[in-house]
């Protein structure tokens, strides 16, 4: 996910054919569609009435029939035209159509965003047409259908179909991204790695191919719990951007951000899975491990932030922010010594409270940057609330006195022990590959297709 936060589209934008060029262009435009002289499907007795009506269209107005000293004959090469009959209450009812009349309409079904008739109308034209110029967009853009409809399972058919009808095609390649990103939003995390791992061997990667490629494998990875291969994938992703850095200019940072953040979110679990235990001994390694993976973890942070992009820079200073009250989280969470009694352990807990405020502080100073840093961006994410809601929680614990952010809602207090909230979605990918800029699922303004989560 690198982004801009909307890069110029690439190649795998919405299909669009010609029936004079089978190669689809890469951005969509309405077709004029041409009738055939001939109809490949005849119902109920209709075949000669329709077959003469159609031949006298198709020769209406061409040349006359060669003679010996005609020029030579001129062959015409039109799209067929399927005629349906079916029966119902009120009689026979007839329908003609074609393969570039069909696309035309499942395009501006997709257009329009009724992403339920695009898909309908691109499945007619495939059962009918199956060996027409206008197959392998069709597929595509089914695909980009179901995934606006945020059917997964008929995304992954679509795209499954065409990889398999067209391994060689370039499409082929914009498929397996789309195929990896479905099995993503399933939660099928070795489906995804898979695929991933499939197209980072192709030849024909661009930077940003092979960046999205590495950065969406990794995720799958971190997602399946492995954190040190995710590790990995992630640093190549960084490794291979210094690389090409002078040779090629990527179209988005947004994968660059997108493996930044989730190294720092493996620094950020390790940091978690480490507990502060007695007796006091025990505490003091525990403790050099916790802070030493919390530095750790906030600069991966801060890298990411540095990177300018406005989804990921603010989900990293939230999160830094989160460290500190997890680590004072963590510190009320060790047991009070056995031995003291009754008043001694009520002091106990108020001295160690004032000893550890400063975690609190320094929470509530990165929310509170983070809130400043999303408005001179212009941003409003799921993270941005997040950070408004901390700092107004924080502020109430802190500094009663001090009235909270604008607008929000007080948090109620978290009680001394209470494991953090849940952080919200991970932002979306960029509408660089699977839809058309202007053709993003409802709901989500930045969101594309092909979603990360």
């Amino acid at each position: 996910m690198h982004h801009s936060k909307s890069p110029a589209p690439s190649d795998r934008s919405l299909r669009s054919a010609s029936p004079n060029h089978p190669a689809m262009v890469r951005h969509a435009r309405r077709l004029q569609g041409r009738r055939a002289p001939h109809a490949t499907w005849w119902n109920l007795g209709f075949s000669a009435v329709v077959a003469a009506s159609l031949g006298a269209c198709a020769t209406s107005g061409a040349h006359p029939p060669a003679g010996p000293e005609s020029g030579p004959v001129v062959k015409y090469e039109m799209d067929p035209i399927r005629i349906d009959a079916t029966h119902g209450p009120g009689g026979t009812q007839i329908e003609a159509y074609d393969a570039p009349e069909l696309f035309e309409q499942a395009g501006v079904a997709l257009s329009d965003r009724r992403f339920e008739a695009a898909a309908k109308l691109y499945a007619k034209l495939l059962k009918g047409f199956p060996d027409s110029a206008y197959a392998r967009a069709s597929l595509y853009n089914m695909g980009l259908a179901h995934i606006g409809s945020r059917n997964w399972a008929d995304g992954v058919d679509a795209f499954k179909r065409l990889i398999e009808k067209y391994p060689t095609h370039a499409d082929a390649k914009d498929a397996s991204f789309q195929l990896g990103a479905c099995y993503a939003e399933q939660t099928n995390w070795p489906a995804s790695a898979e695929v991933f791992a499939r197209v980072l061997e192709r030849s024909d990667l661009s930077a940003d191919d092979r960046i999205e490629a590495l950065a969406r494998r990794g995720f799958a990875q971190f997602n399946l719990g492995d954190l040190d291969t995710a590790e990995k994938t992630f640093r190549a992703v960084l490794s291979y951007r210094q690389k090409i850095e002078n040779e090629e200019r990527l179209a988005t940072d947004f994968y660059l951000a997108f493996s930044q953040y989730h190294l720092a979110q493996i620094s950020h679990r390790r940091f978690q899975a480490v507990e502060l235990r007695l007796p006091e001994a025990q505490m003091d390694k525990d403790l050099d491990q916790k802070a030493s993976l919390l530095l750790q973890a906030q600069r991966s942070y801060i890298e990411t932030i540095k990177y300018g992009n406005p989804a990921w820079a603010s989900a990293a200073g939230f999160q830094v922010g989160s460290l500190y009250e997890e680590l004072y989280d963590a510190f009320m969470r060790v047991p009070i010594p056995p031995e003291l009694q009754a008043e001694a352990r009520e002091v106990y807990q108020e001295e160690l409270h004032k000893k550890i405020r400063v975690l609190l502080e320094k929470s509530m100073r990165w929310q509170r940057e983070n809130l400043l840093m999303i408005e001179r961006l212009g941003v409003n994410t799921d993270w941005a609330e997040k950070s408004k809601l901390a700092y107004t929680k924080l502020v109430k614990l802190l500094e009663p006195k001090i009235p909270g952010v604008p607008g929000v809602t007080p948090a109620p207090a978290d009680a001394p022990g209470k494991p953090p909230l849940a952080p919200p979605p991970t932002p979306p990918a960029p509408p660089h590959r699977g839809d058309a800029p202007d053709r993003t699922p409802p709901g989500d303004a930045d969101a594309v297709g092909r979603q990360v989560l």
